[in-house]
């Protein structure tokens, strides 16, 4: 299936923690949201929780618009939703466990909310507009 140039990304967040993942690539270390590309025919929220499931092996069971954001230099406004999980271990799946590799690696990692401003979280804007939103412990 074809997928749009738009990501639809997962903020999970559970007691105080938010769900990252840690990468490695090309030398350079950084964390991100969960999330990918909107394939065709699908929408924003649909593709968030696809990706969700794809990625973490969590089952998202609500979704809500938390923010709307560029992603890294593109000109495209992207989806940055709340997502609610099922309890349950989180296993890197999809893709990105497919990749890994020395060089070019992925860690679901849960992050303290109060830790988030000290890591290098990309896209910045991102960050910034997670950060803003003065999330408690929930």
């Amino acid at each position: 299936m074809a997928r749009t140039d738009i990501r639809s990304t997962a903020i999970i967040i559970k007691n105080g923690k938010v769900l990252l993942i840690h990468r490695i690539k090309e030398g350079k270390e950084f964390w991100v949201f969960p999330g990918g590309r909107i394939e065709e025919g699908e929408t924003a929220e649909e593709a968030v929780a696809r990706e969700v499931k794809e990625e973490t092996g969590l089952t998202c069971t609500s979704v809500k618009l938390a923010f709307m954001g560029q992603k890294f230099e593109s000109e495209n406004i992207h989806p940055f939703y709340f997502c609610n999980t099922e309890d349950g271990e989180v296993v890197l799946g999809g893709p990105e466990a497919k990749r890994q590799s020395e060089e070019n690696w992925y860690r679901l990692e849960w992050t303290r909310i109060e830790d988030v401003s000290g890591i290098n979280l990309v896209p910045e804007s991102a960050k910034a507009k997670f950060l803003e939103l003065k999330i408690s412990a929930l």
